[in-house]
């Protein structure tokens, strides 16, 4: 099982890309990663050689997890994510 590491405000980034409705989170600087699917459309990223997670992809990001227009993108990323890691870590 791969090494979960704790959320910071300092390494967190998010990213949006709005034409295909998909949210990229990544734990430092992005990398490459190899990718496990823990609901349709939520994928955990995990550095295949250190075996730590090191971010999250989520496939219509807006469609599944934002019922409203007014809710705010990276609040709503905060909040799904530790929900998708403690997922990933059953």
């Amino acid at each position: 099982m791969a090494t979960i590491k704790k959320m910071s405000k300092q390494n967190l980034n998010i990213d949006y890309d709005s034409t295909a409705d998909i949210l990229y989170v990544s734990f430092g600087k992005p990398r490459s990663a190899i990718c496990f699917e823990v609901n349709k459309g939520d994928l955990i990223r995990v550095d295949a050689y250190t075996n730590k997670v090191v971010g999250i992809t989520i496939i219509d990001f807006k469609k599944r997890y934002m019922e409203s227009s007014l809710l705010n993108i990276e609040e709503t990323a905060k909040n799904i994510v530790p929900t998708l890691l403690n997922q990933f870590k059953h």
